[in-house]
C-alpha cells in the first residue's frame, strides 16, 4: 500500500519520501503532509485510533510541524462512522484505496489531485 501511495503522489508531481520514522512524508504547496499506512486487517476503529495516535506521536518528534496528517487504508474503514470520528478527535484524515482510485473526505488533497 505504501508503494501505491507513493506512486499516486509521484503521478501528481509530488516528491514523497519515506524514512525509518514516518511511512511517507511529502512537502506540497500547502505544507508538510505525513501519511501512516495501515495494512490489511487494521481498518477497525481501534486500528484507526492506534494509527492516528502513532501519527500524532511521529509528528511531534519531527523538527517541523506537519500541516496535514493522513491515515491510508487498503480498504474502507470497517465502521463507516470511524473516519469522521478520527478526523474530529485527532485532526487526522482517513483515505483508502478503491478498485478505481482513492476515496475518503480529503482523498484529492491527500493525493495531490486537488488544492
Amino acid at each position: 500500500m505504501r508503494f501505491e501511495l507513493m506512486a499516486a503522489l509521484l503521478r501528481a508531481d509530488r516528491q514523497p519520501e519515506n524514512s525509518a520514522v514516518v511511512d511517507v512524508g511529502c512537502v506540497t504547496d500547502t505544507g508538510l503532509n505525513l501519511y501512516e499506512v495501515l495494512g490489511a486487517g487494521r481498518t477497525s476503529h481501534a486500528g484507526l485510533r492506534a494509527g492516528a495516535a502513532r501519527l500524532l506521536e511521529v509528528g511531534h518528534t519531527l523538527p517541523s510541524k506537519a500541516d496535514r496528517l493522513y491515515l491510508v487504508l487498503c480498504e474502507p474503514p470497517a465502521e463507516p462512522w470511524s473516519a469522521g470520528s478520527i478526523r474530529d478527535v485527532f485532526t487526522v484524515e482517513v483515505v483508502w484505496r478503491t478498485t478505481d482510485g482513492w476515496a475518503g473526505g480529503e482523498a484529492g488533497t491527500a493525493l495531490g489531485t486537488t488544492g
